[in-house]
């Protein structure tokens, strides 16, 4: 067997399509071809290519080396519509270059000339939104003028290449006549049921190659390879992607960024500073190194006649902060915890940044809850201030969660229309139940114990997820999560609430593949779950138990704490999709207070039958 990563990017790319980088000017990838032809034959790839965006700039650097052959990524589209559409080209000589540059602003030229120079090609990630343009009229447009897609591609969510093949599969010939008919447009290759499907990782970082890589009978040479693709002879190997992947090319890349134009600023500290970036990039203490590094970091500031700058105060107060930091016994071992048996390096990293940052955020957080104990109010915001820079540190994952999440009413739409079905894992059958009371004595609790067991007992997947320190409640399924830490409510020591652990749950409710959020309390927990629904594109319901700005204005007996209740109590229950209240009362209430009549549903109150 013979086998390429058929999507891959180097330095050469043409502007990123990531929002995020176009953003900040950052390149679409600092890979050096050369770099990724020597770690692409290591990962055991037979033949080697780079599909650079609407450039052949990064094939051409490695055209003298063995098993290669010239390809580039084309950004394409249907007449008269702004709706972008990637196609991978490959083994393509420069003029042929030149012909699909001319020709790509109209997808049903460049098409034709592909097929008529017998250029192997397939669409990209084709259930990917570009620049959410994407619909069902376009996708069934390209079933009818293409025959090779993309299954697998190692960067976007595993969900849509999961889709991929799912619609692909369920092709016939009477649904590819009816698409013929309804677009005017006849299939441009023999049974255009049977589609061909290849792999590539869409690497841009170098971290990830061969994650996805197509597979063919063995082949003696690229334009062996190439024959097979065209002929079919060929299959998709490999995973999709995730959100830590993706952000963990997001932290490389601009690693590589700030080396690029920066450097220079950092002065004698740019071994050191690179270093520690680099030991992060792997998950490993960015502030531990062995005496050889040491000595090395040394020899280079003797070399560069900066010795003595290196030793002055303000450079090396970061190091002493951060060293002093991860020298704690309780940190070493707290990290030692998360990133035991953990091999992914995306994973490690994630869940030291993520453990560093929580735990600066909770100091803040403190200072917050103490301020505004004391009535401080101006002083209480200022100290809230300070997490925005934490937040700043975290935007790639952040970024990275909210860009991976596939819009599942898109895709239920798409399925539906092209198959006429809705699968499992777009149907709203996997439940997570965030609530901040569990073990306490209140009709919350009782409720969301009484309805997991009910789930349980009939077979319905619901999970209840909640931070305490310590819980003794099983027999149905639960997600407790360690508080990073616990604060009281001003004006009601009795009631204490956990600050949990924002990123950890986000990435659970991702891998978990969750379909709904149901919300009890608007609490911390009841944050976050709404945040992570937000973030995934997750469906959303809420239920409204109890009147907290009634409670905050008979404890403070203040009524303007008691409209800034009100006020969030609308903003978060506006959020959901859903909202139940107990009785025609509250929703009427509700309606007034400028929820829409339509999210509004009335949760009538069971009976249980066992005991009465």
């Amino acid at each position: 067997m013979s086998r390429c990563d058929l999507h891959v990017h180097s330095r050469h790319s043409d502007r990123s399509e990531e929002w995020l980088f176009r953003r900040f000017d950052l390149p679409d990838s600092y890979s050096d071809p050369d770099e990724l032809y020597t770690a692409l034959r290591a990962k055991g790839m037979d033949f080697v290519t780079i599909t650079d965006h609407d450039t052949i700039e990064g094939s051409l650097r490695i055209a003298e080396r063995p098993n290669t052959f010239c390809s580039e990524q084309v950004t394409t589209y249907f007449p008269a519509d702004p709706c972008k559409i990637h196609l991978l080209v490959w083994g393509i000589t420069e003029a042929q270059h030149g012909e699909i540059a001319s020709l790509r602003e109209n997808i049903i030229d460049l098409q034709r000339y592909l097929q008529n120079a017998a250029i192997a090609h397939a669409v990209a990630h084709p259930l990917y939104s570009i620049n959410g343009k994407l619909e069902t009229s376009h996708l069934e447009r390209l079933l009818l003028l293409f025959k090779n897609f993309e299954g697998i591609n190692g960067l976007r969510d595993a969900l849509l290449s999961d889709l991929t093949q799912q619609i692909f599969a369920t092709l016939t010939s009477e649904k590819i006549e009816e698409l013929a008919n309804r677009h005017n447009l006849a299939p441009t290759h023999p049974e255009p049921w049977r589609k061909i499907l290849v792999g590539g990782s869409d690497d841009h970082g170098g971290m990830f190659l061969a994650s996805a890589f197509t597979e063919t009978p063995a082949a003696a040479s690229p334009a062996e390879f190439l024959q097979h693709l065209r002929e079919g002879a060929c299959n998709a190997q490999g995973h999709g992607g995730s959100p830590l992947a993706l952000s963990h090319g997001f932290y490389n890349t601009l690693s590589c960024f700030i080396q690029d134009h920066f450097h220079e600023r950092l002065g004698p500290t740019a071994p050191l500073v690179e270093a520690m970036f680099s030991r992060f990039m792997e998950g490993r203490d960015p502030t531990e190194f062995t005496l050889r590094e040491k000595a090395n970091f040394a020899a280079q500031g003797v070399m560069s006649g900066k010795i003595f700058e290196l030793a002055k105060r303000r450079n090396v107060s970061l190091w002493k902060e951060l060293s002093r930091y991860f020298a704690q016994p309780e940190v070493k071992a707290l990290l030692a915890q998360e990133v035991d048996g953990v091999g992914e390096a995306e994973r490690r990293t994630f869940l030291i940044a993520n453990h560093v940052c929580e735990q600066l955020a909770f100091r803040f957080f403190e200072k917050f809850v103490k301020q505004l104990n004391s009535g401080n109010l101006i002083e209480s915001m200022q100290a809230l201030s300070g997490i925005m820079p934490i937040l700043v540190v975290l935007a790639p994952y952040i970024y990275g969660f909210h860009s991976q999440a596939p819009s599942r009413t898109w895709l239920r739409k798409i399925c539906l229309d092209l198959t006429g079905a809705i699968p499992r894992s777009l149907q709203n059958h996997r439940r997570a139940w965030f609530t901040d009371t569990l073990e306490d004595v209140n009709g919350v609790s009782t409720t969301v114990r009484k309805m997991a067991l009910a789930a349980q007992a009939a077979g319905e997947e619901l999970v209840v997820v909640t931070s305490r320190r310590a819980l003794s409640i099983d027999g149905f399924p639960l997600r407790n999560f360690r508080p990073i830490g616990e604060f009281e409510l001003p004006e009601y020591e009795l009631q204490k609430l956990s600050f949990p652990p924002i990123l950890e749950i986000l990435d659970y409710v991702q891998r978990e593949q969750f379909t709904e959020v149901i919300i009890s309390t608007p609490g911390p927990i009841g944050l976050i779950g709404l945040l992570a629904a937000k973030m995934l594109n997750l469906r959303t319901s809420g239920i409204y138990h109890t009147d907290f700005p009634e409670y905050i204005r008979i404890l403070t007996e203040d009524k303007f704490l008691e409209s800034l209740a009100w006020t969030y109590m609308r903003w978060i229950y506006g959020q959901m999709d859903t909202v139940f209240v107990n009785s025609e009362q509250y929703r009427r209430s509700w309606i007034k207070r400028g929820i829409e009549p339509e999210k509004l549903k009335l949760l009538p109150r069971g009976l249980d039958t066992e005991l009465f």
